[in-house]
């Protein structure tokens, strides 16, 4: 049940302050916010609108990564976690050089809204295991990261052995967890893999 207005406040404040300042309105309807409430902070600069249906408060500080936390805010939905992936992952783990053109998400199978522009939906349905948990968002973990980009023909051999050599030189995977994984991998992208795999192991040997 919604408290007084400042209990309101200061559980809303809770919740975006957790994400850079940025909230859905469903989440401040929850807590007895109104249409019109939300109309007047704006226009007394309170809050700011981002994006439909998504505000973020005037006195937190701009995060780097709002647009990140704004698509996550956009893509909650009943079935299921939506997390960015592919390059876009792999450039939050800092596992590539790449600098993609547009962000990468994963959705559940049954997700149905319209992309917004700019954004390149993947549809999976995520386990525990393949997410991590960053400020505001989630984010493929590197090995799911690193099974999809060997996937994906968009990247190319070059930085998918930059991918890999980057994940086992940090600790990030192991050699073994990627073989072992590989065999759920299409055989295209299992030899994709594979190749890398090996092109690292003989610049090994060669050092």
């Amino acid at each position: 049940m919604p408290g007084t207005r400042s209990d309101r406040e200061r559980r809303l404040y809770q919740i975006a302050l957790t994400r850079g300042g940025l909230f859905r309105f469903e989440e401040a309807k929850e807590l007895g916010f109104s249409r019109r409430a939300a109309s007047h902070r704006v226009k007394i600069g309170e809050w700011e609108r981002v994006a439909k249906g998504i505000y973020r408060l005037t006195f937190a500080p701009r995060p780097l990564d709002e647009d990140l936390i704004r698509i996550a805010l956009w893509a909650q939905n009943p079935w299921g976690p939506a997390a960015f992936s592919h390059e876009t992952a792999l450039s939050i783990h800092e596992l590539s050089d790449l600098v993609p053109d547009r962000y990468h998400l994963t959705v559940p199978r049954r997700f149905e809204r319209k992309r917004p522009k700019g954004v390149n939906l993947h549809r999976a349905d995520l386990p525990p295991e393949d997410l991590e948990e960053r400020s505001g968002y989630l984010v493929t973990s590197p090995l799911r990261t690193l099974l999809d980009v060997a996937r994906s023909p968009r990247i190319s051999p070059e930085h998918l052995v930059t991918a890999l050599h980057q994940a086992l030189s940090r600790g990030l995977v192991t050699r073994k967890r990627l073989e072992r994984a590989s065999e759920g991998l299409p055989g295209a992208a299992r030899r994709r893999l594979r190749r890398a795999l090996a092109a690292i192991e003989a610049e090994n040997l060669r050092a």
